[in-house]
């Protein structure tokens, strides 16, 4: 960056409206009309809180067969592994779902504005069939299916919006599918879709079909529905797999906060006073590279807090460490930085040459830290389930973010600080004490 002086300080004052903008609107929230787009991160419903903090409901299933056969251990396992599935797909990830008892499941959801639909939902046993009309044996089933997303799309004739289930078949469905489509398109008859043995849908298989069937391993379920929450939410239940058993359920009861109501706001003044005393530290110990540095921070909270009033998350005490240890991730990166260039100050170089040999330097450290750490966050959000998740999830966004703040925003205000004239080596010096020497 070597733009002149009056440039670099138009970019600077901009960055810096920049940085107060994306604080403000996480802070506040944004409004298109009459309408809420963002909202604050301190608004209420603009993230969801987990049972730890906000308390919610508790749910108990007992399984059941058709043939009144007993419920077998293993087959509760399977229903288990489902139920943290579709919790997962639905976004609740700090969800609880374990067994009580032979027969029975317990789920504990985040405060939630209709618990008892959600019971329902999850209650859903989501056996997904393809039959030839008129045939008692499917010709797929759900076990031939990769994934199942909810959407909508525009009728042709009507330009009604109307809502489906779009499913992508494995190697083996997509065979299938288009074997039995072709059969149904040679002998002019309908596949009925079903879920639970409720005809859905009975679409018809144009006759243009008929010699290879329909090609590409994909379907959709377009029955009767009436809102995206449908379709979304019987594609997040055929996607986590149909249940072993069928389930009613037994009970349903609210579980209080366990760390109390007003958990969440110590954590999070606790939290505030922390950033603002590594702030401090930071400004007095690297002084202009810090004041730099602390710019940066502000704007990767500013970012961090958008992303979890859009992304909809569920926040818990974990997730909350997750933030407090990205943080740590992005001042320990801004701290490699300054004491590369420190060292590169010290042989003798100007403050820009420090700068650029500085993070050169630093490079590979910094991306060594950060990219075995999120490579950690995608391990425990594969394999792992509720508060677990939430902890991967929030540490994995901040250290990405923390990532780019140390590497790209940090560096841009050096280069603008040295191009606006702070370039003098005396004010890039570390240390505490009258001299500073580097």
């Amino acid at each position: 960056m070597n733009y002149s002086k009056t440039t670099s300080v138009v970019w600077f004052v901009l960055a810096v409206l920049v940085i107060a903008l994306l604080l403000t609107v996480s802070l506040t929230g944004f409004e298109a009309g009459d309408s809420k787009v963002i909202g604050g991160i301190f608004e209420k419903d603009t993230v969801r809180l987990g049972l730890d903090l906000a308390g919610g409901s508790s749910i108990t299933y007992q399984a059941y067969t058709n043939d009144d056969s007993a419920v077998q251990s293993e087959g509760m396992d399977d229903v288990l592994e489902v139920m943290r599935n579709r919790l997962d797909n639905a976004g609740y990830t700090e969800a609880l779902a374990y067994r009580n008892g032979d027969d029975m499941i317990v789920i504990e959801l985040p405060s939630i504005d209709d618990p008892t639909t959600a019971a329902l939902d999850f209650m859903q046993t989501a056996k997904l069939e393809f039959r030839i009309h008129g045939q008692d044996k499917a010709a797929l089933t759900g076990e031939d299916v990769e994934s199942a997303k909810g959407g909508y799309y525009s009728d042709e004739k009507t330009g009604e919006v109307k809502y489906a289930v779009f499913l992508t078949f494995n190697d083996a469905g997509a065979t299938k599918f288009a074997e039995t489509t072709k059969y149904c398109a040679s002998n002019n008859m309908t596949l009925d879709i079903l879920v639970d043995d409720v005809v859905i849908s009975s679409p018809s298989v144009s006759s243009e079909y008929s010699t290879y069937g329909i090609t590409g391993g994909k379907a959709e379920i377009s029955g009767s529905f009436t809102t995206f929450e449908q379709v979304n939410s019987l594609a997040n239940n055929i996607d986590a797999g149909a249940l072993r058993y069928n389930l009613r359920q037994v009970s349903m009861e609210s579980v209080n906060a366990s760390l109390g109501e007003n958990a969440l706001r110590i954590s999070l003044i606790a939290g505030g006073i922390g950033l603002a005393l590594v702030i401090l530290f930071m400004i007095l110990y690297y002084r202009v590279s810090g004041a730099w540095a602390a710019l940066s921070l502000i704007g990767y909270m500013a970012v961090f807090f958008l992303v979890l009033s859009i992304g909809k998350f569920n926040l818990t005490l974990t997730g909350i460490a997750g933030i407090v240890l990205s943080i740590g991730m992005a001042v320990d990166a801004n701290v490699v930085i300054f004491e590369r260039m420190k060292e590169e100050i010290r042989g003798g170089k100007t403050v820009k040459a420090s700068i650029k040999s500085g993070f050169k330097r630093a490079l590979w450290a910094v991306l060594d830290s950060n990219v075995t750490t999120i490579i950690a966050c995608v391990v425990l959000y594969i394999f792992g389930s509720g508060t677990i998740r939430g902890f991967a999830l929030t540490l994995g966004i901040g250290v990405i973010i923390s990532l780019i703040s140390s590497l790209l925003v940090t560096r841009m205000f050096l280069y603008l600080g040295t191009n606006m004239g702070i370039s003098d080596t005396k004010f890039y010096k570390a240390g505490f004490g009258g001299d500073r020497n580097a």
